[in-house]
């Protein structure tokens, strides 16, 4: 018998994940950064589960199959940002403790286009689950184009 919960939990995670592939295509981009406050805001939670965490790396996986996660502590539950990829990203990024911010910015010319999905500068918030819906519905539908937004932050060049 399959868990409410668990089926629950990956509904969610699979708007969240078609709806950030939609972005990350939108912007070009080859790789977007969930940090904690994002994770929060898109699953309404303020602590998190390493089993939480563990069934939406899974659940993300066809739409960004490479992932690092980066924690606070050792504990899983300790998120600190999730860099999402659909190419092998892993080898572009720095180790050690650093901000989000560096991390990307270390990124060598020539690295996967990454960037956050929100940052801190542009007031950007997390869509609620109905509008995530709505958007993906829309243009599903045809009813609308995606439409590319502004380049926030530096951008790596591609190979």
């Amino acid at each position: 018998m399959t868990d409410p919960h668990r089926e629950f939990c990956r509904q969610q995670h699979r708007i969240i994940a078609h709806y950030l592939a939609v972005q990350a295509w939108m912007r070009g981009l080859d790789c977007i950064v969930l940090v904690r406050d994002d994770l929060e805001a898109f699953l309404e939670l303020e602590r998190f589960k390493s089993t939480r965490v563990e069934w939406l790396k899974e659940d993300l996986k066809p739409w960004f199959p490479y992932q690092t996660a980066y924690y606070k502590t050792s504990a899983p539950s300790s998120i600190h940002s999730l860099f999402l990829a659909r190419v092998p990203i892993e080898k572009h990024l720095s180790d050690g403790s650093m901000t989000t911010e560096e991390r990307i910015r270390r990124m060598a010319d020539g690295s996967p286009r990454t960037e956050r999905f929100t940052t801190k500068y542009d007031g950007s918030q997390i869509p609620s689950h109905a509008k995530m819906v709505s958007t993906l519905s829309v243009l599903a539908a045809g009813l609308d184009a995606p439409r590319r937004t502004r380049r926030r932050l530096k951008r790596h060049k591609s190979a």
